[in-house]
């Protein structure tokens, strides 16, 4: 323990590496901070805190109910105990299942002093989710939300949008966006980050299977759960990549023609969620393909820059290809530039209301 105390902190309920958001608050604190987090990864992890309380519990995907309860509970013994033993004059909570745990500790100890960060969808309209929520969102200092879309579902209030921006190096992007089309090269089509919602994936692969107009690449952690499948169906243009160092990402970017974002749609973990893939697509200037009827596809087709595609659309593939072919470079560049715009806008809100909440530290 740091002989200073803190007088702000941070507390999550993810390992370090798995919270980007962590920088956009370090970079506006103006005093030390600490920060308490779950290990489920038995890593070292650094953020720049002063105090580092760490939850020690290995927890995966796979991990059974009972086993992920008692985890949790474990969890909340923990942070509630931290604390209990520290006082902090302002708290930095997400996501939204890191406050259920703390909900007494948020609502009494430092009731206006929090600010709630909602990331994902966590089963808010749930009933006993929702008044648990609604509670916390009631005595908070302020509350920020990663898409406009979780409005539909949350409780009303005046909601900040922090969006998944993470920054791309400005050399890369210009390489990329100056780079020529190879006309005579299949059409590269990568998914870049943690592949998860496997049997999607597989429907993706299928989608474009053995078209020699089309490689598809699944870059990162997971990736070698598709390995069998494409075995198994004699799959020659897919490409798995396993868990990569962030020097590797410029290469895989530049080797990219579109970006994959194919979760799938009719489900509210995915229907309401601006994915980072969005935001680094349009960076780079890079068409990104969605599902339908999400709102990842309205985004896109406001600001024109993706594609939905129907995996149960025969014709999808042609339609990639189309797309692709006859989209104009500096069409789609001026697309994802009036996205990053209002993106730009929403981001200098979000760091105004953090520097005003924090004005009091």
């Amino acid at each position: 323990m740091n002989s200073k105390q803190s007088k702000i902190c941070i507390v999550t309920t993810r390992n370090i590496f798995d919270s980007p958001c962590i920088e956009k608050y370090r970079k506006r604190f103006n005093e030390p901070f600490d920060i308490i987090y779950w290990d489920r990864c038995k890593i070292t992890e650094k953020c720049g805190a002063a105090n580092y309380f760490k939850y020690n519990e290995p927890l995966d995907a796979d991990a059974g109910k009972t086993k992920k309860m008692l985890a949790y509970i474990g969890f909340s013994i923990f942070a509630n105990r931290i604390l209990k033993e520290n006082t902090y004059s302002k708290l930095i909570v997400f996501p939204t299942q890191t406050g259920w745990l703390i909900q007494g500790k948020l609502c009494h100890k430092y009731k206006g002093k929090y600010i709630l960060d909602i990331r994902d969808y966590a089963g808010e309209n749930l009933s006993v989710f929702y008044r648990m929520t609604k509670k916390i969102i009631d005595n908070a200092g302020m509350c920020s939300i990663t898409s406009p879309a979780y409005q539909e579902f949350l409780p009303h209030t005046n909601y900040i949008i922090s969006h998944n921006t993470q920054p791309i190096d400005k050399e890369l992007i210009h390489k990329y966006r100056t780079r020529e089309r190879r006309n005579d090269q299949p059409i590269v089509l990568s998914f870049i980050g943690s592949v998860r919602f496997i049997e999607q994936q597989k429907k993706v692969i299928s989608t474009f299977k053995n078209d020699t107009r089309f490689q598809l690449r699944f870059i990162g952690r997971g990736s070698e759960q598709l390995a069998d499948f494409c075995r198994y169906e004699n799959i020659a243009n897919v490409k798995l990549i396993g868990r990569f160092e962030q020097s590797e990402l410029p290469t895989f970017y530049l080797e990219t023609d579109m970006a994959i974002n194919i979760y799938g749609n009719n489900n509210p973990y995915l229907d309401y969620a601006l994915s980072n893939k969005l935001y680094s697509a349009a960076m780079m200037g890079m068409p990104i393909l969605v599902s339908p009827d999400t709102f990842m596809e309205e985004i896109t087709k406001r600001y024109g820059f993706g594609l939905s595609v129907d995996l149960d659309d025969k014709h999808s593939a042609d339609r990639v290809y189309e797309y692709y072919t006859n989209r104009s470079k500096k069409e789609l560049h001026i697309a994802c530039d009036r996205f990053l715009k209002s993106v730009k806008n929403d981001e200098k809100y979000f760091t105004e209301s953090v520097k005003q909440f924090l004005g009091e530290v």
